[in-house]
């Protein structure tokens, strides 16, 4: 009774319009009151020891060097190479975005860092080439769904934190997948390019793609850097966001030469407003998970499995098609807090693979966060494109079922994202 009182608490605060982290720490609130004799002094404890933890400070890290990134030119050269590399391809400028997105993925970790930093450049060339607004929409939001899954990762960091696995083997974890999904959405892309007759970039002669390369080196040298540190145990991850910052900066300020002093103040406000609104969702949903973990609901739900069915194909499609629901309602940072410790014991009951389902797992709620009426990504999107959401829904579906294609893909297909972090072993 005490579950069926939280959740329908959730929804209905959701459905009357309240954001996402107050209408899960007032349901959690409403459900101690009512339904236990839990002293609510114990909430505030609960809510600082979670944020208060050395992984989660690489959080605010990366997102501090995504905004840098964006605002120091890095982002920019990394999509004038993109466009030089694949702009003379049908729908080249739709390519450009989806391979600046998995470059960039390789340095924020974040969805949103992801999609606002190239989104912001590639999306009014889009709309200005002919593209329909909401096509361009669309085709940002998916590609940066490849943000959080293509290592660094924020929910892989929040994965780990929440379950003790090796964070660089899940960042591993995430890499062929995230690669794979950016595969296909260049393939959709051209083939919605034939569809709607979008426009092709003039071919960059060897000389242009060249210049653009050497422009765009020491960006390039960013992921190779954070990642490659990470997997060979140079650092932490908590590190690697501090060392992703700091070549940022030094990159930005002394050989881009397009930061200036008084651009810090913008950029941290900015990373300081993203941080604290992940933070928040991060320590509210702590509370709805403890409840949910008093309750034995992990156990209750495995059983309900169990009791359903034994087949861990079917299990791994219902859990697939939960988290599809769960991300279109909540957002992904609090839907992981929330539901990873209940899953990660379903996962050992059914004896799958740790990493391999923690991929499942981040592919899917990262992928259902793109759609409405949450849809963090497209409203992102949306709002650079100028377009309307009904205008994007219409271009999304293409996009969209590629993202499940892949997640499919990685969850009956195991060594896509067993294999990497073998490697470690």
């Amino acid at each position: 009774m005490t579950i069926l009182i939280l959740f329908l608490a959730l929804f209905a605060l959701i459905f009357l319009g309240m954001p996402v982290a107050f209408a899960i720490g007032l349901s959690s609130i409403f459900t101690l009151i009512v339904m236990t004799d839990v002293p609510l002094t114990l909430i505030i404890p609960r809510l600082l020891n979670t944020v208060d933890s050395s992984t989660f400070l690489a959080i605010p890290f990366f997102m501090l060097a995504g905004a840098i990134m964006e605002y120091g030119g890095i982002s920019k050269r990394l999509v004038n190479f993109a466009s030089s590399l694949l702009g003379h391809i049908k729908g080249g400028i739709g390519h450009a975005t989806v391979f600046t997105s998995m470059t960039f993925a390789g340095i924020s970790g974040s969805a949103s860092a992801d999609t606002s930093a190239v989104g912001s450049v590639l999306i009014p060339s889009m709309v200005k080439k002919g593209y329909p607004r909401g096509y361009a929409a669309s085709l940002t939001a998916c590609a940066g769904a490849i943000g959080p899954i293509i290592p660094p990762s924020i929910i892989m960091i929040i994965y780990g934190s929440l379950t003790g696995l090796s964070i660089s083997k899940l960042f591993l974890a995430g890499a062929i997948p995230g690669i794979l999904m950016g595969i296909g959405l260049i393939i959709m892309n051209y083939i919605g390019a034939v569809k709607y007759n979008l426009p092709k970039e003039e071919r960059a002669s060897f000389k242009q793609l060249g210049r653009s390369f050497i422009e765009a080196f020491w960006a390039l040298l960013a992921p190779v850097i954070i990642i490659g540190g990470i997997i060979f145990g140079y650092f932490t991850a908590t590190e690697a966001s501090v060392i992703a910052v700091a070549y940022s900066v030094l990159v930005s300020m002394f050989i881009y030469r397009e930061l200036k002093i008084s651009d810090l103040k913008v950029i941290l406000l900015k990373a300081t407003h993203t941080t604290v609104m992940v933070m928040f969702i991060a320590a509210a949903a702590s509370t709805f998970g403890w409840i949910l973990a008093n309750e034995q609901f992990p156990i209750q739900a495995a059983q309900w499995l169990q009791d359903f069915t034994s087949n861990p194909y079917l299990i791994l499609l219902l859990i697939i098609i939960l988290l599809l629901l769960v991300g279109c309602v909540i957002e992904t940072i609090a839907a992981s807090i929330i539901f990873i410790p209940v899953l990660a014991a379903i996962a050992t009951v059914y004896g799958f693979d740790p990493f391999h389902f923690a991929t499942i797992v981040a592919i899917t709620l990262v992928v259902g966060g793109v759609t409405p009426p949450v849809g963090v990504l497209l409203f992102i999107t949306n709002g650079i494109a100028e377009a309307k959401i009904k205008d994007s829904i219409r271009y999304l579906w293409p996009f969209f079922f590629v993202t499940i294609a892949v997640i499919l893909l990685v969850a009956y297909i195991p060594a896509l994202s067993t294999y990497l972090p073998s490697l470690l072993d």
